[in-house]
């Protein structure tokens, strides 16, 4: 497959394209979890916390799940099997939960009635079910080839339409470790149209039911793609068109100043530490947003939004 080399002109344009729908990779340690409340809706025979395969993945949260089996509906998410649905007795039904029953009979997923404190110990004792949570099995991480892949064939699509990939935004994530930002970041990726969440296999959170939850669903469809080199990882995305921008603090250039209507990979760091020395270095630029309070910077959920957001108005403005 074809790979551009980026042009260097003043608008940094280049005939790079990007999009891509990569195949969902079955990844046992990094499996999806999908966990959402639903109304309790007893089982016969009840549920213990034995009767579960400690193999699967637990996700939590009434949106979550709610999500998942809708991109199952949907052909989004192949690959992941839900094995169970456990659901709190004296859980009150809502729209969402009628909706995850509908889904449960359409896919023959069985749903347990268990005591409301066992699924309690289940999810743990600084998360909220609503009530309701699922096992599923297999994950939903994609490989950087499969995705690459997909983004060549994005990039073909788009130019036999006389489009170019200007616009096709990824997010690479180096360090941020608290599942609750990182599932806010895939939740606002995801609302801003960004295609694609990059993250690292270490220093980074995984895939747990407190992404899964924070996310609002989002983490059902938006593919996530796991790495074990951040650097030659860029280096990779470069190869096929991506500029690389990353968000830095310290640096001069503000990010509304810069164009960043182009195939753009937006990196973000941790909130105490920001990127990696090397990692800024294979940047082609940095931005900062502005800071006029007493704050030193903002949270990386929050960062990434404006800078999702801002990549949309000026593609708007194309």
């Amino acid at each position: 497959m074809p790979i551009h080399c980026r042009q260097a002109d003043h608008h940094f344009k280049h005939a790079a394209e990007r999009t891509g729908v990569p195949e969902r990779l079955s990844a046992r340690g990094s499996s999806l979890l999908a966990a959402a409340f639903i109304a309790a809706r007893p089982a016969s025979g009840g549920f213990t916390i034995a009767d579960m395969d400690q193999e699967d993945d637990l996700i939590f949260g009434r949106n979550a799940v709610l999500s998942f089996l809708e991109s199952m509906e949907g052909g989004q998410s192949s690959t992941v099997k839900v094995g169970k649905i456990l659901v709190a007795a004296g859980t009150r039904p809502d729209p969402r939960v009628e909706r995850i029953y509908e889904l449960t009979r359409k896919f023959k997923i069985p749903v347990h009635s268990c005591d409301r404190r066992k699924l309690d110990q289940l999810v743990g004792p600084n998360d909220r079910h609503q009530g309701v949570a699922a096992y599923v099995s297999a994950a939903g991480l994609w490989s950087l080839d499969s995705f690459m892949l997909q983004v060549e064939q994005e990039r073909a699509a788009r130019e036999q339409n006389g489009r170019t990939m200007d616009g096709y935004t990824v997010a690479v994530l180096d360090g941020v470790e608290d599942p609750h930002n990182l599932g806010a970041i895939i939740r606002v990726a995801e609302a801003a149209g960004v295609k694609a969440v990059i993250i690292p296999q270490r220093r980074a959170a995984g895939l747990t039911g407190t992404v899964a939850k924070s996310s609002a669903g989002a983490l059902a469809t938006l593919p996530v793609v796991r790495v074990s080199n951040l650097v030659q990882t860029i280096e990779t995305l470069k190869k096929h068109g991506f500029w690389v921008v990353g968000l830095d603090a310290q640096c001069e250039q503000v990010y509304t100043d810069a164009d960043l209507f182009r195939p753009l990979a937006v990196v973000i760091g941790s909130e105490g530490h920001g990127m990696g020395r090397l990692v800024r270095e294979h940047c082609d630029f940095v931005v900062r947003i502005p800071m006029l309070g007493k704050m030193e910077s903002l949270n990386a959920s929050v960062a990434a939004g404006i800078v999702f957001y801002e990549i949309v108005r000026q593609c708007a403005g194309k």
